[in-house]
């Protein structure tokens, strides 16, 4: 009987655990979430589409930038060469009025040499002496023999400048014309040029004696001022150079200060041989700036006009330029990525949403179906429980459950008839145990705590002897444990030689509420 009654426990108890729906797990929680292909898709063509348009922002951006540069560097060297194309004019006409010059004073020498008197010309030449300082007449040994300067007779040619501000640093005023006291007016006129000139001299032969030559020399000033006039910008320069031998012949700007004269091994002497008008950008050799370069030949002569702007200064409309429309790219970037951020969350969100949507549905699928198989398992579990009463009540083994901390939970009447005590619920087994001692139901015993630790053990270890004790019809009864696995134990009162019907339930009126918990009958035991 105790086996058969163990046995039910066990196939009704798993049944009879009500079901808790917050325990229910979705299928997809605690392993991560998959993407689709699709999903994959719609990302990797968002982000084939912003990089694509990044990519054209940019491309479109240095384009821009390119051809902005470029503009403005061809319109900088359009105006730098037509300002030098103007410069080569103007010293190509004073050089002219010099060859033409001594050209009438060679013939009037051809003539009557006696007579040419190079005082008297300069005065009938004004034109000839507001471009030169010097001119003169000097023998086969280049000894001067007239001159217009007095103290240069007897000297060689250029011997007599060497105290001459030829070749020396001078300073101009800011509209390009000389003045002594330019230093102290510069705070009115504006910043002084600074220019330097070297002896230059344009000669002729004359016809007698052999080896005399009539010559005068050059220093345009005119470069000066057309340097003023120009404005080239700041750190510019202007220069005078000779083509044949690569040396600097004037100077004007900044560089005028500490000049590099020799120019025949530079990279810019080359360009410049090879055309006699063009443009070249580098450093500049004469001191070592980075410039934009534009020259012209004067005239047929060996000479040719210099002029150069300073790089950083030509370029810098387009470096704004180029900054506003780096900016816009950056700004468009940013849009560009904010939008394709915006595109791939709301990708995402609508993958969540649909993600979510299906756990819910699969949830309540799962929930539906558990809460049919919770209805019919409860059905299962009342009736077998139902059945299983009608089995306890009827049999005449007492039976008793305690739960894992020994303290009894339900009994039958049997037990109630047998046990000798009157149990209570949460009654501790060592409680029943004295009881029963205290009314004499195991005789006299000379250690009482003794006595009650040693049954329980037998009772909690499941002993198949058990412990006999008195019936209440005298007969002689067997308690048994019956440890169960997952806490607790039942005990079972074995050898009631007559059954009786257990007394009715109390009508719900006459239920003394504060003395159900101590008399009122057992509920029905549930396994």
């Amino acid at each position: 009987m105790s086996d058969k009654f163990k046995r039910r426990r066990r196939r009704t108890g798993s049944t009879s655990a009500r079901f808790n729906p917050s325990q229910l797990v979705p299928a997809e929680a605690g392993r991560p979430a998959r993407v689709g292909k699709a999903e994959l898709a719609a990302c990797a063509g968002v982000a084939i589409v912003a990089i694509a348009l990044i990519a054209l922002i940019w491309i479109v951006t240095t384009r821009a930038m390119q051809e902005q540069r470029t503009e403005i560097r061809e319109e900088a060297e359009l105006a730098l060469k037509g300002e030098a194309a103007s410069m080569a004019e103007t010293i190509s006409h004073e050089l002219l009025m010099i060859d033409q010059s001594l050209i009438i004073i060679q013939s009037a020498w051809k003539a009557d040499s006696e007579a040419v008197d190079l005082d008297k010309w300069q005065k009938q030449m004004p034109a000839l002496t507001s471009v030169t300082d010097d001119l003169f007449i000097c023998d086969d040994q280049q000894i001067i023999r007239q001159d217009i300067v007095p103290k240069a007779v007897g000297q060689g040619v250029g011997a007599a400048y060497v105290t001459f501000p030829h070749g020396s640093l001078e300073v101009f005023e800011s509209d390009g014309t000389k003045n002594k006291e330019s230093l102290l007016l510069q705070g009115d006129t504006g910043a002084p040029i600074e220019a330097r000139q070297f002896l230059m001299y344009i000669v002729r032969p004359l016809d007698h004696p052999k080896g005399w030559l009539l010559g005068a020399s050059y220093r345009s000033t005119e470069l000066t001022k057309l340097f003023a006039e120009g404005a080239p910008g700041n750190n510019s320069l202007v220069a005078l150079m000779d083509t044949k031998r690569g040396i600097l012949q004037a100077v004007v700007g900044p560089a005028a200060r500490r000049p590099t004269t020799d120019l025949s091994k530079t990279v810019l002497f080359d360009a410049i041989t090879r055309s006699p008008t063009g443009t070249w950008a580098g450093t500049t050799p004469v001191d070592d700036v980075d410039r934009l370069h534009a020259f012209h030949r004067v005239g047929d002569r060996d000479m040719v006009v210099l002029i150069a702007a300073n790089m950083a200064e030509v370029m810098a409309p387009a470096d704004d330029l180029a900054a506003d429309t780096r900016g816009l790219a950056f700004v468009a970037t940013a849009l560009v990525l904010a939008i394709g951020c915006v595109v791939l969350w709301e990708l995402y969100t609508i993958r969540g949403h649909a993600r979510q949507k299906r756990r819910l549905d699969r949830s309540r699928g799962e929930l539906e179906r558990l809460r049919t198989e919770e209805a019919g398992n409860t059905a299962r579990a009342r009736l077998n429980a139902a059945r299983l009463q009608v089995v306890v009540e009827r049999t005449t083994d007492g039976i008793a459950l305690f739960d894992s901390r020994l303290r009894l939970v339900q009994w039958n009447h049997p037990f109630l008839r047998g046990i000798g005590v009157e149990p209570r619920t949460e009654m501790p087994l060592d409680e029943l145990l004295r009881e029963q001692v205290a009314r004499g139901l195991f005789g006299p015993i000379a250690d009482v705590e003794a006595e009650i630790a040693r049954r329980a053990g037998i009772l909690r270890g499941g002993d198949p002897a058990g412990l006999p004790q008195p019936g209440p019809d005298h007969e002689e009864l067997i308690l048994r444990g019956l440890p169960i696995t997952e806490g607790g134990f039942i005990l079972l009162l074995n050898g009631l030689s007559t059954w009786e019907r257990p007394p009715p339930p109390l009508p719900p009126a006459e239920i003394d509420e504060a003395a159900a918990p101590e008399t009122a009958p057992a509920a029905p035991i549930e396994w």
